[in-house]
């Protein structure tokens, strides 16, 4: 009997990243692929947030949230674990997933919406997707939520003319990162998948090897990601071994740490500090970029929290090779107080139902969930 009923979208990063685990440890489920209404008439009620993915178990509970959803499944089922069972690699390889999730994000929907010919693309996808099962036709819906995503992911995510080709860069510059740590093993820790190679399907699957600009990119200048995204996808047909992954000690690594300790962390600092002082919107410059009147995100000074809260549990020794590997520069931002310390921690997908008005329904059906809401 499959226990688990999953709500996914074929174009979304989060759903392309959580529905990546579970074929690679082999879990049956039931695949649902949501349109408006099933969005707005099960999965709002029952997680108060119309997004997916969303999980609903035979026993009736909803789960949500891909980081504690990820974890939720390695316990549940911990044959074909993701989670490294080294205390340094765990927190290390949890560092990199929520850097995928909240950083590596931005460019992946620039790249999907910045230029004409692929948001049009996406933009029909979303509406034919979107529209099944409704009165709406798939033209105007395609219309509609391109124009929706650009105002919210380009001009409302601080994409201007000035940065624009910078931004843009930073695609190119993951496939580098990637294609080195690949020269020399099938996946990001070693012979078989691990947390890291789920949390970097999050841009690199449904958005980078699927939308058509990218995925040409992709294939020309990055043909070890591209065997790397399909092998990810199809890991549930191989055997694993037992053997532990690798610990990060692989200087191909330097890189992306390096860009957690120059852009994210001091975004997350900055934003954490937004959060804080009720303030929409704020400035700043990461990784050499200048991004101007981004929004502040409680979700994500909760990650920032939720990081420092792994750091600090760690064991003096693993602790040590932990700050061994960053360096004193990553480190001192993992223990600098946050700005906004009375958040709660992301450590539950355990969902809550909600009651939901009409007049919610009619506000979230045509401008979505306010998806960082309480």
């Amino acid at each position: 009997m499959t226990r688990y009923r999953v709500y996914l979208s074929d174009v979304s990063y989060f759903s392309g990243k959580l529905e990546a685990a579970l074929r690679a440890k082999r879990i049956a489920y039931e695949r649902v692929s949501v349109s408006s209404d099933t969005l707005l008439r099960e999965v709002l009620p029952n997680t108060g947030w119309m997004k997916v993915p969303a999980v609903r178990r035979d026993d009736g509970q909803w789960l949500f949230d891909s980081t504690p959803l990820l974890r939720w499944l390695d316990a549940e089922h911990p044959q074909r674990p993701l989670l490294p069972a080294d205390p340094c690699t765990a927190f290390l390889s949890t560092l990199v997933e929520d850097y995928c999730d909240e950083w590596q994000w931005r460019p992946a929907m620039f790249w999907r919406w910045a230029w004409p010919d692929n948001a049009r693309y996406l933009g029909s996808r979303l509406g034919e997707e979107l529209s099944r099962g409704t009165i709406h036709p798939a033209a105007g819906m395609a219309v509609y939520f391109r124009k929706r995503q650009q105002r919210i992911f380009l001009r409302g995510d601080g994409v201007r003319a000035q940065n624009f080709d910078a931004i843009a860069a930073l695609y190119p510059q993951a496939l580098q990162w990637l294609e080195g740590l690949l020269a020399n093993r099938r996946y990001l820790l070693g012979d078989r998948p691990s947390l890291v190679d789920i949390a970097w399907c999050g841009p690199m699957l449904r958005h980078y090897a699927q939308d058509p600009r990218p995925a040409a990119l992709m294939a020309a200048q990055a043909p070890r990601v591209w065997a790397w995204v399909s092998r990810v996808w199809n890991s549930g047909e191989e055997e694993w071994g037992d053997g532990a992954p690798d610990d990060f000690s692989d200087a191909a690594w330097d890189p992306v740490f390096a860009d957690i300790g120059k852009a994210y962390l001091p975004y997350l600092h900055d934003n954490a500090a937004s959060v804080a002082a009720g303030q929409k919107r704020f400035s700043g410059h990461y990784g050499d970029i200048a991004y101007p009147d981004l929004p502040a995100v409680r979700y994500r000074a909760r990650c920032l929290l939720t990081l420092q809260r792994a750091y600090e549990s760690l064991d003096p020794v693993p602790r040590q090779r932990v700050d061994q590997r960053l360096g004193n520069a990553i480190v001192g931002q993992l223990r600098r107080r946050s700005a906004a310390p009375d958040l709660p921690l992301i450590d539950t997908a355990l969902a809550q139902a909600r009651q939901v008005t009409a007049l919610q329904r009619l506000r979230f059906y045509f401008a979505g969930t306010p998806w960082d809401s309480e």
